[in-house]
């Protein structure tokens, strides 16, 4: 039968509706897929290390103790040393640094980026970044320990310190504490 508008037959019709319905469906799957990939991409691929700290910040007293920073670590994953960088803010005096490269014997300029306050002498780190007292692993109940060399910066009582650790291989923060030196 020759329809009257077009002049073909019913079953000479086009077949867009099952090419449009086909396309639409390989387009949502195209999309789902990219989105699937591009959610895999963005999770971490290592895991960060769940740690609890505390810090003390020990004012100018002199020797064996004055001008030291000692982070404990008070429970959860060990953590390789060498995956580990200590951010240190002394706010009052607008003075970071970020303190990496462990274990070592002392800090030196390979250590430090920011301003330079720490001890470059063999008491500059003591606990489990010391490459003399340590097995490479920061475990619960150890330390991180740093002084502040005296007359390059003198840490008085009330002054605010600022320890942030970062687990280096994701640049992820472990812990952020404040402390008051006493």
């Amino acid at each position: 039968m020759v329809g009257c508008i077009t002049g073909r037959r019913a079953d000479e019709r086009a077949v867009s509706p099952a090419v449009g319905v086909a396309v639409l469906i390989g387009l949502a799957a195209v999309l789902a897929a990219g989105v699937g990939v591009a959610a895999v991409g963005l999770a971490p691929s290592d895991p960060v290390p769940q740690v609890g700290v505390s810090v003390t910040a020990d004012a100018t007293d002199g020797w064996p103790d004055g001008q030291r920073l000692v982070v404990t670590h008070e429970g959860g994953a060990s953590v390789p040393v060498s995956e580990l960088a200590v951010a240190v803010a002394l706010p009052e005096s607008d003075r970071r640094a970020r303190l990496s490269g462990f274990p070592t014997r002392r800090l030196t300029g390979e250590n430090v980026r920011g301003d330079d306050v720490f001890d470059a002498g063999y008491a500059g780190v003591d606990g489990a970044v010391d490459a003399a007292h340590t097995d490479g692993q920061w475990d619960a109940g150890e330390r991180l320990a740093f002084r502040i060399a005296q007359h390059e910066y003198d840490l008085r009582q009330g002054e605010r310190v600022r320890i942030r650790i970062v687990h280096e291989p994701t640049d992820r923060t472990l812990a952020i504490r404040g402390v008051i030196a006493r």
